[in-house]
Parts: structure tokens; sequence; C-alpha cells
């Protein structure tokens, strides 16, 4: 992605070659980001979301406010830099009340005037000013119930600075038992006398404890096992981001952690975080994410269009589903480019999710300007009357497996029949010779190649038989494999053409509907990148459990983000730079088979997350538990899949009861 300077008055850009390098706003420093506002000539009220996505480059610095370079190369900015550079913008001198790190003297930085954005009133002191958050235009509320973050909360501990943990929340974190923290307060620190009990006041709220303590001797002192951040412990907040960036549910860490009797915050208090926190950061960096996709795939689409695969995945097994979720991803770079989740109520039944699905999300991509050439999907038939209805310009393809999978299916049980059950070392080469033909029938949609994709295919019926070589259509035609040895062709089982499994087999090559599916398969198109995506969602949205409407679309969106940064692995090397292998041994194959073994995943979107979620816990006008700041349902989306009101719970209890009395 080309990154701009925020500088109005500066073209510089992210090019491959260019010779700046861009720099990110300190959202955890707030008065270092109002200096950085100031300086540029933007609004100081800049939304929190937005300064997100802004960068200055290093034009606008001095020498002296980088620091060395980093392991990559790039260059790094010391912690007090402001920039100071803005060649053709009016300038003010602004003495800064801090000294260099090089120096160690006070710096002058000419500021734009800002006249230009905004007219201050002489009583106004712009460091003064919060900075404004980016509100959500949706917000719903999830788990509304609140648990206050300790009961007996000291007043003390929240003089501690906040930004002292935001910035060092990724140091490393032990587990500690109570008795062994409790013998470093067995003695006064100053003087060495022995501290009672009862002077010593021990506060919890989940996984923080503070302990204040005071000695006969009139000296006092008090400890915490982490910061605070605006009066909230910043691990109840780090413990509540690693369960749901992680995919994990608060039911499983609160079994683990129970056993341990190690304390994590209440689940009240965990719903109560995910809504206002976690939730909305996700929301905010996948359509951060989603952006550039959609910038790079219009202008991959610039004079052409580009070939997608969509599918459909159901929360639940059988039909009785109540998420859907519908992906589209590129064939080309494997990227999921566009998701959907479609609750049941929003469908007249469970099947009918996934065409709304495709529909919503095709929509979605042709009208943010991409264009799209070629569409690949399974055999749905509502979405093959949609495409021909509706999308007829765009190239509709099936994916081999799924069409393969289905003529299995039927042939297998055909061949468990007495009379045909000379089918069954066949079904294998079958299914492959299906797979051969679309593969290797010519890859257009013009009519040779749909003509040479049905004659390949039904050539199946000669060689089965023995018979390599025919006449067809005035044409001799031949099989296209190597000719057989005698040996080779006595001991192959072929099949006679008066046969019961001869005609079976025919019926099933010659189908109507099998040879109308195959004028979508010239393209030889697949899902099953798509396939394996929907699998590793299992991470983040397990099938059979319940999630609300806001937590499953976040967990959906998880699952985007994972996969994408994951695309593209290489295979695994030895440090020989041997490539690995591993070896599995499938079911259903039943041989034992060599597999690619590739790099590691990457989760780096999560601490980028776990940043995110820590700014907004500073941002001042975002309220703990405050609905106001949840992310909203649509309006399309019901509280409950309910087809009647709610009764009234006595008269449901009492129903109950009386079906029971003897």
């Amino acid at each position: 992605m080309v990154i701009h300077c925020a500088f109005k008055k500066c073209t510089n850009k992210s090019y491959k070659w260019a010779l700046q390098s861009f720099h990110k706003f300190l959202l955890r420093d707030p008065e270092r980001t109002q200096l950085w506002l100031l300086a540029s000539g933007l609004d100081i009220n800049t939304p929190a979301e937005t300064l997100h996505k802004l960068r200055l480059c290093s034009d606008h610095f001095r020498p002296d406010d980088f620091a060395k370079r980093t392991l990559k190369g790039n260059k790094s900015l010391t912690t007090i830099a402001v920039p100071s550079i803005f060649p053709g913008a009016p300038t003010a001198t602004y003495e800064q009340e801090t000294h260099s790190a090089a120096s160690g003297q006070p710096k002058e930085i000419q500021l734009p005037s800002a006249q230009e954005e905004k007219t201050l009133a002489e009583d106004d002191n712009p460091l003064d000013q919060s900075m404004s958050s980016f509100e959500a235009s949706s917000c719903h509320p999830v788990d509304r119930s609140f648990d206050p973050l300790s009961s007996t909360a000291s007043s003390s501990s929240s003089d501690i600075p906040s930004a002292v943990g935001a910035k060092n929340w990724s140091e490393k974190k032990w587990i500690v038992n109570e008795s062994n923290l409790m013998q470093i307060f067995t003695t006064c620190h100053q003087c060495g006398v022995f501290i009672e009990e009862e002077d010593k006041k021990v506060t919890t709220s989940g996984t923080r404890i503070h302990i204040k303590w005071s000695c006969m001797n009139g000296h006092s002192g008090e400890w915490e096992s982490c910061p605070q951040l605006r009066g909230m412990p910043e691990n109840n907040l780090l413990v509540a981001s690693a369960i749901l960036f992680t995919g994990s549910t608060y039911t499983e860490i609160f079994d683990w952690a129970e056993l341990l009797n190690l304390q994590i915050p209440k689940k009240t208090t965990f719903y109560s975080l995910q809504s206002t926190y976690l939730i909305p950061v996700i929301e905010y960096a996948y359509c951060d994410h989603h952006e550039d996709i959609m910038r790079n795939l219009q202008l991959q689409t610039v004079g052409g269009g580009i070939s997608i695969c969509g599918d459909g995945r159901f929360d639940s097994p059988g039909f009785s589903a109540k998420y859907t979720t519908y992906s589209f991803m590129s064939d080309e770079t494997k990227e999921i480019i566009m998701v959907d989740l479609i609750q049941v109520t929003e469908a007249t039944s469970s099947p009918a999710m996934e065409t709304l699905g495709f529909r919503r999300g095709l929509d979605r991509l042709l009208q943010a300007g991409v264009g799209v050439d070629v569409i690949t999907t399974d055999r749905s038939p509502s979405i093959r009357k949609l495409m021909r209805e509706t999308y007829s310009d765009i190239q509709h393809q099936f994916d081999p497996w799924h069409v393969a999978k289905g003529l299995k299916k039927k042939l297998t049980a055909a061949a468990n029949t007495t009379k045909n059950n000379e089918l069954q070392p066949w079904l294998k080469a079958i299914t492959n010779h299906l797979w051969w033909s679309c593969q290797s029938c010519g890859g257009d949609a013009e009519a040779s190649s749909l003509d040479e994709l049905k004659r390949r295919w039904t050539s199946i019926l000669h060689h089965i038989c023995g018979i390599h070589r025919w006449e067809e259509d005035g044409q001799e035609r031949t099989c296209y494999h190597q000719d057989l040895t005698e040996e080779q062709q006595r001991r192959k089982k072929w099949l006679q053409t008066d046969s019961a499994a001869f005609k079976t087999l025919s019926d099933h090559v010659l189908n109507k509907t099998l040879l109308k599916d195959l004028n979508h398969m010239t393209f030889f198109k697949h899902t099953g990148a798509l396939e394996l995506y929907h699998s590793s969602m299992l991470k983040y949205t397990e099938k059979r459990l319940h999630f609300v409407y806001s937590s499953m679309k976040a967990r959906t969106l998880l699952s985007v983000m994972d996969h994408n940064e994951n695309v593209g692995r290489q295979q695994a090397t030895t440090t020989d730079g041997t490539l690995r292998y591993d070896l599995v041994f499938p079911k259903q194959t039943k041989r034992w088979v060599a597999r690619k073994r590739y790099e590691p995943t990457r989760q780096t979107f999560r601490k980028d997350l776990v940043e995110r979620v820590l700014e907004r816990r500073q941002d001042p006008t975002v309220k703990f538990a405050d609905p106001k700041f949840y992310i909203q349902k649509p309006p399309t989306i019901s509280d409950n899949i309910a087809t009647t009101p709610r009764p009234d719970k006595e008269q449901s209890i009492a129903e109950h009861v009386s079906r029971f009395k003897t």
C-alpha cells in the first residue's frame, strides 16, 4: 500500500524507491501527538481512528530527531522527536520544553501557522484539549451486565502514571503464589521492623493485587502488581484481549484458571471489556485492512477483471444453522477479499442464507469498483439461477472437486450392489479422469474447449472396456495415455459393453445434468483454498458453540486477518536448505503420503490490536460499559431467532410443572 505524507503540502509517498521513511503518530503519548498535529498544521481534534492511518515522512524531522537504525535498516525516531521542517509553510517559533537526547539543548521548532486550519482564542491551550475518538456508527449491547472493577479499590493506586504500563504491555509476566508474594511484605523495607497483619491492606481487582502497609515506626508504602490505565488494571485488559484475539472463549480460560486458582476478571467484566474495547477495535482494524485490499483490487482491475471464488460456511451441521459466513477469495493472491455474516432471521431459511450472502458480498465488490470476470462456486441451484439472471456478464465456473465428489458418491452407491460390483476397482480412476479432463481441455470459454472437455470425459466409456482407438464423428480418436503392454492389457479388469455395470456407468457419464455442468468447468477453477480457510475459522468460531451476533462477526473478522497475514507461506527447510516434509496416513486413502511442512504462521496483527485496545482505553471520551460505545448490530438483525414472542416466565414454569403432576 502506498502511504502519503500527512502534511498537506508534502508530495512524498512510500514507494519502494523512496528515500524517506514514514512514521506513525504515537497515540500512547497524547502531548507528543498534539505537538505533531500542531506542527503539521492538522486539527488537534483529529479522531484517533483517523490518526492510525496518518504518517509523517522523515523530511520533516531534523537529523538529531533520529535514533539508530532498526534491525530492518529503517530509521526510528527518538522519544522526544517533533516535526520541525515544513518547506513552504508559514512558520512560527515554538520552544519545546524537552531536551534533545543527543545534545541536551532545547530545540526551536518551526510550526506552520495555525491560522490555515483553525484560529485559537488567546486563552485556549491546545495541549489541554483531549483527543477525540472515532465513535462507531453502530454499537450494539452485548451482555449489558456490569461488574465493578473492585469493590475495595484503593484511591491512591490510581496516582501511578498509566502511560508507563501502556508502553511496556508486552513485558514478561509470571505466575506468583500468594504466600511467596506476601513474604516480601513481612518486614518494613526502611527499618526492617516486622509488619503486623492488621497493618496490611490488600485489595484485588481481577488480575491486579494492591498492597498497602505501615509499620510501628510510622513508615508506610504501597505496591501493585500491574499499572492502571485511567483506573483500570492493565492486565485485566490484556487478559480479555488475549482470550478473544487468540480465538479462545471465556469459559475455556475460566475453567483453566479456576483449577489453578489463578485470578482473572469476572465474566461480566470480560463481556463489558469485550463490548466496549475489543470488538470496536477489531471492527476498526478490519476496516483499515479491508480498505487496503479494496484499493489494491481496484488498481488490479483497471482495464480488466479478476477471478474470484466464493463459498458459504454454516455455524452448525444440518439445516438448523443460525449464522452463515459467505467468503470471497482472490484466485491470484488467495486473500479473503470480502466476507459477510448472515443471521437466519434475514433469510427465509438456513439454506437461503448462502444465496443472500453471495448476492450481498458480490454487490459490495462491484459497487466498490472491483471488476470481476470469473466466479467459481459449488453447484448451488439458487446461486446458479442468480448468476444466470442477475450477473450474466460474469463467467460462472464450478469447482471440479465438488462435481467429482457428487459423482463418486453416486457411483459408490451403485457399485455396492451385486450387479454393479465390477465398478468398484474403477471408482478412483473415473473421478481422476473427470479431474484430468477439466485440467487439459484448453482452459477458456470457447466452444472448442467445451467440446474437447466433453470428448475427453466421455472417452472413459471406451477406455474402461479396453478400447483405446475408436471412430467418432467420422474421425479416429485415441486414448491420451501411453500404449499398454500385452501384460497390462491382460491384467486389467475391463468391463463388457453389454454388462449391467457398463450400462450404469454410461447412465452416469452421459447424464444430461452432468454434461450441462461441464459447461461451467472449462477454466479448471477451484475453491480448495477457500475450504482450507473455512477449516481455519474453527479456531475462532468453533461449530456448535453459540456466539451473539457482534461476537460472531468480530471472531470472523479475526479469522480473515489471520488468514490474510499468512497467505504465501513458504515451505520450511532444514539448516542445510533441504525442503521439509511430513509423513501422514489419511484415513480416506489408507496409505502413507508425504505432505509439505510450511513455515510457522505469524499473528503480528494481534499485537496491533492490543495496542489499539490500550489506546482506546486511554481515550477519556470512551466510557466503560456504556452501550453507546458498543458496536450496534444492523437493523435487520433481531435480538433472537424465535418466531413467536417471548412468553411470561412464571406462566411457562407453571405449565412445565403441571405436566408432571401425579
